[in-house]
């Protein structure tokens, strides 16, 4: 698979064998049984799959915020044992990641004043105008969360991670509470953001559209338990994507009747 760009940024992560129970009786099946998936550095791979299948368990999982309970995570081949600056997670909450009693530039300048003050560096507050732009927020910047719509609240909070520059972004549904005209903006913005700053990304939706919009690969994964991934589909297709193109059609095409065959399975169970 070609990378989006020879000077690749960001790191590869890999799920060795993993399996994963949130009890520990061998009576009730794991969550997650036996998954293997290698991510190259600088890839955007998109998870997608039945409710309950265990989607936003892999993101934690290599965000550090919990613990397989056989096999292993890595990340440019070390060992995940607990969260790192590397690793940044956008959520699908568009309040809750958002200190409230800081205004717009204050959220974007935490992580960034956190960043300097561990590598004793001074602080560039022009990083902070910066990113606000980038976002379209310059006009925001002393607004408090309260006062923005979702849309405004979503890019605070992608601009305040991708401004600190982790080597692996993880999104949970980002954009799964937007009305679909701020969905579709911020879907080309995450694109274009992530062709031009680089980085590894990935990325969970229901949103088959969105994944085939996105993804240079996408992991269709099996209903749960025991949830694996059921098939994972290269998009060899160029950006930007014309999602009315019969290329694109046909991908999303698959990748719906595959998800649609795992759901009715587990009704027959």
């Amino acid at each position: 698979m070609t990378i989006h760009n020879p000077l690749v940024r960001g790191s590869s992560v890999e799920f060795k064998v993993v399996v994963l129970r949130y009890d520990a009786s061998d009576e009730i099946p794991p969550v997650v049984s036996d998954l293997s998936l290698e991510i190259k550095a600088g890839e955007f791979f998109v998870i997608v799959g039945p409710s309950g299948c265990g989607k936003s368990t892999l993101l934690r999982l290599v965000a550090g915020f919990l613990a397989p309970t056989a096999g292993a995570i890595t990340v440019d081949g070390n060992l995940v044992t607990d969260p790192g600056p590397d690793r940044a997670m956008v959520f699908q909450s568009i309040d809750g990641p958002l200190l409230q009693w800081m205004n717009v530039r204050q959220n974007v300048a935490f992580g960034l004043k956190l960043q300097a003050r561990n590598r004793k560096e001074t602080f560039d507050p022009g990083l902070v105008d910066h990113w606000l732009r980038i976002v379209g927020l310059s006009n925001a910047a002393d607004k408090l969360p309260s006062e923005l719509s979702g849309g405004m609240k979503q890019r605070v909070q992608i601009a305040r991670i991708l401004a600190v520059k982790p080597n692996t972004i993880l999104m949970d549904e980002p954009f799964a509470a937007l009305d679909a005209q701020t969905r579709r903006l911020l879907q080309q913005q995450v694109s274009e953001l992530w062709q031009d700053e680089g980085g590894t990304v990935v990325y969970v939706t229901h949103d088959i559209r969105e994944a085939v919009l996105l993804g240079q690969r996408i992991g269709v994964m099996s209903a749960g338990p025991e949830s694996n991934f059921r098939a994972i589909h290269e998009v060899d297709l160029a950006y930007p994507r014309d999602d009315f193109s019969p290329e694109f059609g046909k991908i999303a095409r698959v990748v719906e009747e595959q998800i649609v065959e795992e759901v009715m399975q587990s009704w027959e169970v």
